[in-house]
């Protein structure tokens, strides 16, 4: 697979890599790049002619199914005789609809990718191509089968990764000059040697600056976590807890193991011990059952807690999972209306809370450049646009928060 060889010569092979959906897909494709890299093959942008193109699909919802075709179509048009090999979730739960596209989309799970590629993975990572931040991911897979998810089907069981290779990883992208890492994985409250040990031992251990804890499921959020978010100054003020609805009802129905009782005074309490943290949150909208009395509960909960964001969901029937099956669907039009609702509630509280940081003097990871000027995050995960010489993408400075602009905070170096 290294080489392509004609008539005594070679020549490098083209690739290319397009990901679908979460973090640990954009890890995942991590892998794969610097496997095809350390082989001695050429990564090429996804619209040019290529020997190989690479599709790491996602199968969350309908869009994300439509979004994984759309671009093993654009690969087979773009060139007549690369390859194109399907990955990923959508791989696993129904390879079939991918193969139906062409005779020569090649399907792959991600267990046999690397036997198909005739490659090796090394299963850690030294780089995270294009970006300034880097993922590593310390777990695989879930077992909690809430009614509406695919994702255990495609990922299994909770795996744990080994405490020490997550430390070496972490050392060697350091070393690379990333300064902030961010774990992840499909369900990371599931490790079995908890979160706050992990983290815990990353802080001793490592050098990173900036340490960033992604999605996390309320039910596996550990007291002991609470205390590293509130008391380390490298462990980003960021936290993002899944709540899906604030009805009892509904989420009995969707096999979440808590009550609205229980998330809103976890809220309440990481608020109380962390006043600057961001909070942000997901909600699923429609979800079968859901009538005005229960979406009502969400808003009036969603209204009440010092949340910093929501991210909102119309509900995605999933082949396969129990609640596509369940009785009654809310309609199209009345999850549309609903989404509007809760989305202009975030736009509120992201404003809120980024006016509640004017004046202040914070660190920034800087993630770009545009229209002259830096572009970065802070800790509790607000994007700003910087004034004052233009940084290196992967550095941190120090500035004041001055403004707010189109949604975008503004801060001087």
């Amino acid at each position: 697979m290294t080489l392509k060889r004609f008539q005594g010569y070679s020549y490098t092979m083209r690739f290319a890599i397009a990901t679908l959906g979460c973090k640990v897909n954009q890890y995942d494709s991590e892998t794969i790049r610097e496997a095809l890299v350390n082989d001695g093959n050429e990564e090429l942008g996804f619209t040019d002619n290529c020997d190989l193109y690479i599709i790491n699909t996602c199968t969350v919802t309908h869009r994300s199914d439509s979004d994984s075709r759309k671009l093993i179509r654009r690969a087979l048009k773009t060139s007549d005789s690369a390859r194109v090999i399907a990955t990923g979730c959508k791989a696993v739960t129904d390879p079939g609809s991918l193969r139906d596209i062409s005779p020569r989309v090649e399907v792959a799970t991600p267990s046999k990718l690397a036997s198909l590629l005739g490659l090796s993975f090394s299963g850690s990572i030294t780089r995270f191509h294009h970006r300034s931040r880097a993922f590593v991911k310390i777990q695989q897979g879930c077992d909690n089968f809430c009614t509406y998810c695919i994702v255990p089907y495609a990922r299994g069981k909770p795996r744990s990764r080994d405490i020490d290779e997550i430390l070496q990883e972490i050392r060697q992208l350091n070393s690379n000059a990333y300064r902030e890492i961010v774990l992840t994985g499909v369900n990371i409250g599931l490790h079995k040697l908890g979160l706050s040990y992990i983290t815990k031992k990353i802080l001793e251990q490592t050098r990173v600056e900036r340490i960033r804890i992604s999605s996390i499921e309320p039910w596996t959020f550990q007291e002991s976590l609470l205390e590293l978010v509130a008391d380390e100054p490298r462990l980003c003020k960021h936290l993002h807890l899944p709540m899906q609805s604030a009805s009892d009802r509904i989420l009995e129905s969707m096999a979440r193991p808590y009550t609205a009782r229980y998330f809103s005074d976890l809220v309440h309490g990481i608020h109380i011990a962390s006043p600057d943290i961001a909070i942000g949150t997901d909600i699923i909208v429609g979800f079968p059952g859901e009538d005005d009395r229960a979406f009502q509960e969400t808003l009036n909960m969603v209204e009440s807690l010092p949340l910093a964001y929501l991210h909102v969901f119309p509900y995605s029937r999933r082949p396969g999972t129990k609640a596509y099956v369940f009785t009654p669907q809310v309609d199209e039009l009345t999850k549309k209306k609903r989404v509007s609702i809760l989305r202009k509630i975030s736009q509120k509280k992201r404003r809120d809370f980024a006016l509640g940081l004017m004046g202040r003097d914070m660190d920034v990871l800087v993630t770009g450049s545009e229209s002259g000027m830096s572009t970065g995050i802070t800790t509790n995960y607000q994007k700003v646009m910087l004034k004052g010489p233009v940084k290196k993408p992967g550095s941190i400075v120090n500035a004041r928060i001055t403004g707010l602009k189109s949604g975008r905070l503004q801060a001087t170096i």
